[in-house]
């Protein structure tokens, strides 16, 4: 599977990353749960603004829905208490303007749904022919939509990696369907940065899919000999090589409907975890310049293995690209967060996102921006 198309395009619209980031990043992953009313999107804003933070990362597709306008996605569920007229993104980003912090859009790319309930206008009520399958369900076949989903849902229980319906990025259609998403979120809304989550696969046990398998069948010739079983190590390749045409697309994309953008995602910390069982090769991301910048999710509570991977991000970003350390604030406390702060800034991290609003009680992040 070749990448150079993709890769070329999307370099050649790259801007000079450095200046966009100077500084310190410091910033609050901000979940949907904040953006259901106008009140809690002030509120979230005023506290991240008191708390010194100088940047935002806001959820506006958390399940295959949107918390923006959108001809293309549904509207979230949790907003139908709302009047249409109520646009989260819209309101945060003037509110977070007039306390000047950056508006980084937060998108989950293949984590399309819930395992239930559905709605029936999500991509993959709509399009099941899309879901990307475990092992355990291969052969499953895209007949009654409800059947299927039910089917993939029971095949997929007790499984440690599973959090819901993914879209398979090999099925034709999805990388349109997203590639469409981007553009109008991007074009329709003057943000900072496009941050992707859920540009993985959920495991090694994934995606087995009728879209994934034929595909790679055409790379062997269509040899029923030379299947995944048979070539693990060329199997893994073409998930890897699959997601990173992906997220070239994606970022090609995202760049031609706003020069200047800021490319970041959220990302699996440890690099051998993330490129043979989650198929997320962010090392070649940043390399080639499909990303600017990369958060590693390090939410460990333990300091020491926060700090090897920290050190282990470190040596796979470049000095020109943007590493920003992740901190699972919801499994700390206030001066565990605080340290977790410092050894980032020790150990050569750009800046750091906060994950979540959620894990902060009023006037925590006050408190926290005293202790750093």
């Amino acid at each position: 599977m070749s990448l150079l198309p993709l890769i070329v395009a999307a370099a050649a619209v790259l801007g000079q990353a450095d200046k966009r980031l100077e500084g310190e990043l410091r910033g609050l992953w901000i979940v949907r749960t904040a953006l259901v009313s106008p009140a809690s999107v002030d509120r979230v804003v005023d506290e991240a603004a008191a708390g010194g933070l100088n940047a935002v990362f806001v959820q506006v597709r958390g399940r295959g829905d949107a918390f923006y306008a959108s001809r293309l996605v549904p509207r979230s569920t949790l907003l139908f208490a709302q009047p249409a007229s109520f646009d989260p993104l819209d309101r945060l980003l003037a509110r977070a303007r007039a306390r000047g912090l950056a508006v980084h859009a937060w998108i989950n790319v293949l984590l399309a749904s819930h395992f239930q309930p559905v709605p029936s206008d999500n991509v993959v009520a709509v399009h099941p022919e899309w879901i990307m399958l475990p092992r355990s369900a291969e052969g499953v076949v895209a007949g009654d939509p409800r059947a299927l989903l039910d089917q993939v849902r029971r095949r997929s229980r007790g499984n440690p990696d599973s959090e819901g319906f993914y879209v398979s990025p090999s099925a034709p259609g999805v990388g349109d369907h997203l590639e469409a998403v981007v553009r109008e979120l991007v074009g329709g809304y003057a943000i900072d940065g496009l941050h992707f989550d859920f540009i993985r696969y959920p495991g090694i046990d994934y995606d087995y899919s009728a879209a994934a398998l034929a595909g790679f069948g055409r790379q062997n010739g269509n040899d029923p000999l030379l299947g995944p079983v048979a070539r693990p190590e060329a199997w893994s390749a073409y998930r890897r090589d699959t997601l990173t045409n992906l997220a070239a697309r994606l970022a090609r994309v995202a760049r031609e409907s706003r020069p200047g953008l800021l490319l970041s995602a959220a990302v699996v910390p440890d690099r051998a975890t993330a490129l043979h069982q989650k198929f997320q090769n962010w090392p070649e991301w940043l390399q080639i310049g499909l990303l600017d910048a990369v958060c590693p999710m390090a939410y460990t509570p333990d300091l020491r293995i926060y700090r090897e991977q920290i050190a282990d991000a470190r040596r796979g970003v470049a000095r020109n690209r943007g590493l920003w350390a992740g901190v699972g604030a919801f499994r700390l406390s206030l001066p565990e967060v605080a340290e977790r702060i410092a050894a980032a800034r020790a150990l050569g991290a750009t800046g750091y996102v906060l994950f979540s609003h959620e894990s902060f009680a009023e006037g925590a992040l006050r408190q926290l921006r005293g202790a750093r």
